[in-house]
């Protein structure tokens, strides 16, 4: 469960893993939509702030169907160059990261 501070946002956060498309790495947070955790991943890692690029988002809740972004988890969320989202500023950083799964199960 994500506690919220006095004056933050009410509403349902979930976990979310945010890694940028090509990369092997996920980036594990709290946000309301897979959109808050990509805009938060930009945001959160050096160099991507400011940036447009694709960002792979799953949802750890969900299973995995196809690590390319083809299916429905993770989702394929475009990250543009603009002002940060309310919702990004909420997201917390769970300080963990995973890897991509394979076909097998068997991270990589």
């Amino acid at each position: 469960m994500h506690w919220l501070a006095v004056g933050e946002p009410r509403g349902n956060m979930k976990e979310f893993g945010v890694r940028r498309y090509g990369d092997t790495l996920y980036y594990h947070c709290m946000a309301a939509d897979a959109a808050d955790a990509a805009a938060w991943f930009a945001l959160a890692q050096p160099g991507l702030a400011g940036h447009d690029f694709q960002a792979l988002v799953k949802d750890v809740a969900t299973p995995v169907d196809d690590e390319t972004g083809l299916g429905d988890n993770p989702s394929v969320v475009p990250v543009r160059h603009r002002a940060l989202r309310q919702g990004a500023k909420n997201a917390t950083d769970l300080k963990r990261t995973s890897h991509l799964a394979t076909v097998t199960g068997i991270s990589i």
